[in-house]
């Protein structure tokens, strides 16, 4: 009898530093979750957003052309900066230039599509980026419009830097569990003639 309760008794030890433990740990995975949550909200990123004018493969794949040549005209500029302020004012004052390489890439391209560039607050729907879940919500953006601005649009975050990751090497992060598009993947690919100019293929991405 004496060897069944000192058998319970430990039992009941054992049950309450568990329930114990659960306790202390569970607050603590709360905050780490509530941090991570907080470190990638809408008042911490500045997005880029790139809407295509029409969902036509001609049009998906002049979107990538006009994301590539952006991005590597603000990579330099963006990828050591510091604060959200000091990459909203670095875009600012790229608003101009930007919107000219953009305009430039769609000419170059033989279309006759107005292009529109903002910088602003917009929102989104709730999105992943690589391993990073960015809730639905108004989010500051640099956003493209190409002509009607009605097919799939790809976006990615300008601030912190993630744009930028592997650039040169022609990858990016993959969105929503969907394999990326590769940046900078018109040297690479066949350039067939369109209306007397080349243009290099990007592999189709729909977001």
């Amino acid at each position: 009898m004496l060897i069944f309760v000192n058998k319970s008794i430990i039992k009941l030890i054992v049950c309450l530093i568990l329930c114990f433990s659960f306790l202390v740990i569970n607050p603590c995975g709360q905050s780490a979750n509530s941090a991570e949550t907080e470190a990638y909200d809408s008042t911490s990123l500045i997005r880029f957003h790139v809407i295509a004018n029409s969902d036509s493969e001609q049009d998906q794949l002049l979107k990538y052309a006009v994301r590539d040549e952006v991005l590597k005209a603000a990579s330099p500029n963006l990828a050591e900066s510091q604060s959200l302020a000091e990459s909203r004012e670095i875009l600012l004052s790229m608003e101009g230039q930007l919107l000219e390489i953009s305009r430039s890439v769609v000419k170059e391209w033989g279309k006759t599509y107005p292009v529109t560039l903002d910088y602003g607050v917009f929102a989104f729907p709730t999105k992943s980026y690589g391993n990073i879940v960015l809730p639905a919500g108004d989010y500051e953006a640099v956003e493209i419009k190409i002509g009607n601005a009605e097919g799939a649009n790809w976006w990615c975050v300008l601030f912190p830097p993630l744009c930028f990751v592997n650039v040169e090497e022609s990858t990016s992060l993959p969105v929503d569990g969907k394999p990326a598009v590769p940046l900078n993947t018109a040297a690479k690919q066949k350039k067939p003639t369109y209306q007397g100019k080349e243009i290099g293929f990007y592999l189709e991405r729909f977001f």
